[in-house]
């Protein structure tokens, strides 16, 4: 299941597979291959320079698709969530929708927001850049990287989004920024009015539990041995601390609504081995939005829905795919699952990517 680095990335290196240009912009871009499964996967990422123009103005997209996939392979652009980005932290398909697609036969490809440009060192000033980062940037961002995908691949069949990037994917639904593409919605809906705490325009990933170093050093620790000493005090064991943060978030209600932990839905090495991977900072102007009117015409909707949210979330997973669907709608009910499960859990291979496999690439 281990994938295989087996040409060292390089910019603009030779690499098998497809590699048509996107569309003009100011890009760079690398290129690489690993194995994974027995299968030789090209990977190619592009940093793209974004409107104003500002030191963190770029985004990033990442291409994970098999070296020979025929040109009429399904193609699937994956949203990330808030803090998230659209690197592969995790080398097993298992445990990771893209690499588990890209296997399958599946072009692949993830968006890295802004917000991913921006260092975890960067100081007041320079976070201010973030105060002008509404909704509406993130949602332009992504209609301009569903372009590129199309550009670069000739099509655009599916969109595919995790908790914030599913209202991303709603909202290229409802202005017909890809037509005819189905969307994947893994444990996401419509936004609804919150109350957003003051402070600053940037949010710490971190929180108001842990500082941001205390909440890399748990990280490691889980990385490098669940069962030994936690950074925490109070814990038996590294693996045990995270649980617990875990388990108990309170933005999700506890009860194991971001993880269920204590059911040991997810293994602690892959959840952390997620979590480190995560960006610091995300604009406080962007955590709330209007959701979107949905189009006249049904968008076929698959979606997932953690269990362990509770019944009013499951309830605005289904009605926000109904209202798209209009009939056409599939919802998936996951009762173990919290929130992150829904990404790597143990049986996440089973329980989450085979149907969307089978969604998008139906037998015939």
């Amino acid at each position: 299941m281990r994938a295989l680095l087996v040409l060292a990335v390089a910019l603009a290196s030779a690499c098998r597979g497809p590699s048509p240009e996107g569309p003009s912009a100011a890009c760079t871009r690398v290129r690489a291959e690993r194995v994974v499964e027995g299968t030789p996967l090209c990977e190619d990422a592009w940093t793209c320079g974004r409107p104003p123009g500002g030191k963190f103005d770029r985004v990033g997209l990442h291409r994970l698709a098999p070296c020979d996939a025929p040109a009429d392979a399904p193609v699937l652009l994956y949203l990330p969530g808030m803090h998230m980005n659209g690197e592969l932290p995790i080398a097993d398909p298992r445990h990771d929708l893209r690499l588990f697609l890209a296997v399958r036969g599946v072009r692949t490809w993830g968006l890295d927001y802004r917000t991913h440009a921006v260092p975890a060192t960067a100081t007041p000033e320079e976070l201010e850049t973030l105060s002008r980062w509404t909704s509406d940037v993130f949602r332009d961002d992504a209609a301009w990287a569903a372009a590129f995908v199309r550009a670069a691949d000739g099509r655009l069949d599916h969109v595919a989004g995790f908790s914030h990037g599913a209202a991303i994917a709603y909202d290229l639904a409802a202005r017909r920024v890809v037509p005819n593409a189905t969307l994947v919605i893994l444990d996401g809906a419509l936004p609804a009015p919150r109350e957003v705490q003051p402070g600053g325009p940037a949010i710490d990933v971190a929180g108001g539990r842990l500082s941001f170093t205390a909440r890399r050093t748990l990280m490691d620790a889980v990385i490098a041995n669940p069962d030994g000493p936690s950074p925490l005090a109070g814990f038996p064991s590294a693996g045990e601390a995270l649980g617990s943060v875990l388990y108990a978030a309170p933005s999700f209600g506890g009860r194991g609504g971001l993880a269920n932990t204590r059911d040991d839905v997810s293994d602690p090495r892959v959840l952390a081995q997620l979590l480190r991977s995560y960006d610091r900072w995300w604009p406080r102007a962007a955590a709330t939005s209007t959701a979107p009117a949905p189009p006249a015409e049904p968008v076929p909707v698959l979606a997932f829905a953690s269990g362990r949210l509770g019944p009013a979330w499951g309830e605005r997973v289904r009605t926000s795919a109904e209202a798209f669907g209009k009939g056409r709608a599939t919802v998936i009910e996951l009762p173990a699952y919290g929130h992150l499960d829904v990404l790597v859990a143990r049986d996440a291979a089973r329980d989450v990517f085979a149907p969307v496999r089978d969604w998008i690439t139906p037998p015939p």
